[in-house]
């Protein structure tokens, strides 16, 4: 599987991990989590569709995320602004258009694909239960992001809910147990919270995988 899926990869962050976890012949549970701030994936997004698809056909677990919770809050990848907030209409239509498109790709059978949203856990996510989340991560870890430094050297203003939202992207992983995840460069630093949130709640670390070149089957 991992000779098959370094064609299209670049870095893996956690290998030993994975390895650890295909040992135990179980299915792996395969996070792909989208923010519907808009209704059309990215082509970015096929590479990793085709390399889901392919460990769908091994018998694994796409957990197609959508992030109606955070695409309120907004990713500030790639910002050098702070980011419109969508109405409630705009986000659901954004999120039906993406189940659409994935549907073209990815197998639909329920034991190879669950769909979520993460209003399911930050709904009735009390403010104590947020800061205690909150607690577990340092203003230096979240400084560390390369957007924010070059946001401070160019002076312009990084708002607090853009500082907040790496560590909501990072608990999904957590809320999911997430075993593994394919993202591109622009979600690296938010998984690898990922990472490091579910050490600290006691799961094993979500396998990061950055894709890069072309699937080919």
């Amino acid at each position: 599987m991992l000779d098959r899926l370094s064609r299209t990869t670049e870095q893996i962050f956690g290998r030993e991990d994975l390895l650890e976890r295909l040992s135990l012949g179980r299915p792996l549970r395969i996070e792909f989590g989208v923010d519907c701030t808009a209704p059309d994936l990215h082509l970015g997004h096929a590479v990793n569709l085709w390399m889901m698809r392919y460990l769908q056909d091994l018998g694994h677990v796409v957990v197609f995320l959508l992030g109606d919770t955070t695409t309120r809050v907004g990713d500030p990848t790639g910002r050098s602004s702070t980011r419109p907030v969508l109405t409630t209409d705009q986000i659901e239509r954004n999120a039906q258009a993406f189940l659409d498109q994935v549907s073209l790709v990815l197998r639909q059978e329920p034991d190879v694909l669950e769909i979520r949203r993460n209003s399911e856990w930050y709904d009735s996510m009390s403010i104590s239960d947020l800061i205690g989340e909150l607690s577990l991560v340092t203003h230096s870890q979240l400084m560390a992001r390369d957007m924010f430094q070059k946001r401070v050297e160019e002076r312009r203003e990084i708002a607090m809910h853009e500082l907040v939202y790496p560590v909501l992207q990072g608990f999904d992983s957590v809320a999911l147990q997430s075993d593994l995840t394919i993202v591109g460069s622009d979600q690296l630093f938010n998984e690898n919270m990922g990472r490091e949130l579910q050490v600290k709640h006691g799961q094993r670390p979500q396998t990061v995988i950055r894709a890069g070149r072309q699937f080919t089957s």
